[in-house]
């Protein structure tokens, strides 16, 4: 009976030993995309949320070492992105390679569409048009994700949703707001028709700023409606939906007051480790 235990004691001890000595497992990251993923508006210039990923994931999981690709590209549409994920060797070697995926589009497809579009005073005609965007825009992202996936039929693929930056100057221009809330609710029912696609939304978090309580938010319409009276011309807006504002939300560049910042990168870190872990592990790390 001793022997036995000692067997299996001594047997334990080797596997444990194997097990810490293991060398890591490779995970590789591919992350395309606009502004978001290229990582404007960090100061480090490191790439933003993916360089921070790596980082949390190799600092948290010794047994795990993830690397990045980042293909973010500034100012590109969906369209754009696409047609790079279609004739780039390099971006199509990578993505089908690779064993977590990350994309960020979106935002530049609707900053298109709001510039063209927001300074109409017709509410109707807003909601019309904004309808349509939604519908063309719903094929597009639909595209560009069938396009990774033929590239990749197996590995997660995690996909940021959009936020308002700048809802924290101007919280009464309410169209905006609902214009970044349909292309997220737009992609997200993309996602939900596609297999270990999952969507993570930032919107509240980075729209909002500082700006956590319902008190606050309201003191801030308020102040808003003092400042401007409710309402702007097309210059006005044109440099609202170009980052030229004086005022602040404490997750978005000082630089052009709509990339995020540090603390803005964080938040999405975060997030997407935290979708990454549930993945492989079935917990979280809140």
């Amino acid at each position: 009976m001793i022997i036995a235990v000692i067997v299996v004691a001594a047997v334990g001890y080797v596997a444990y030993n194997q097990y810490q000595n293991r060398p890591p497992k490779q995970v590789k990251l591919t992350a395309v995309g606009d502004s978001l993923t290229q990582g404007v508006g960090d100061p480090n210039n490191r790439g933003g949320y993916t360089y921070m990923i790596t980082n949390k994931v190799n600092r948290n999981n010794p047994h795990v070492h993830m690397s990045s690709a980042n293909f973010g590209i500034s100012g590109e549409t969906t369209d754009q992105i696409d047609h790079r994920v279609m004739t780039s060797k390099k971006l199509r070697t990578s993505l089908s390679h690779a064993d977590v995926i990350t994309v960020t589009t979106g935002g530049n497809d609707l900053l298109h569409f709001l510039k063209q579009n927001v300074t109409d005073p017709s509410d109707h005609k807003l909601d019309s048009k904004l309808a349509h965007y939604r519908a063309t825009y719903s094929k597009r992202v639909t595209r560009l994700f069938n396009h990774i996936r033929q590239l990749n039929p197996h590995s997660p693929i995690f996909v940021f949703g959009i936020y308002n930056p700048v809802y924290v100057y101007f919280p009464q221009v309410s169209f905006i707001s609902r214009a970044v809330a349909q292309n997220n609710s737009a992609t997200q029912a993309v996602v939900n028709h596609q297999s270990r696609i999952y969507f993570i939304p930032i919107n509240k978090r980075m729209s909002d700023g500082q700006f956590k309580t319902v008190q606050s938010r309201e003191r801030l319409r308020k102040r808003a409606h003092v400042i401007g009276n409710g309402h702007y011309d097309a210059t006005q807006i044109e440099a609202l939906l170009s980052g030229q504002t004086a005022q602040s939300n404490a997750y978005l560049s000082t630089d052009d007051h709509f990339h995020p910042n540090t603390k803005g990168y964080r938040i999405m870190t975060n997030l997407l480790y935290n979708n990454w872990l549930t993945i492989q592990t079935g917990r979280r790390d809140d």
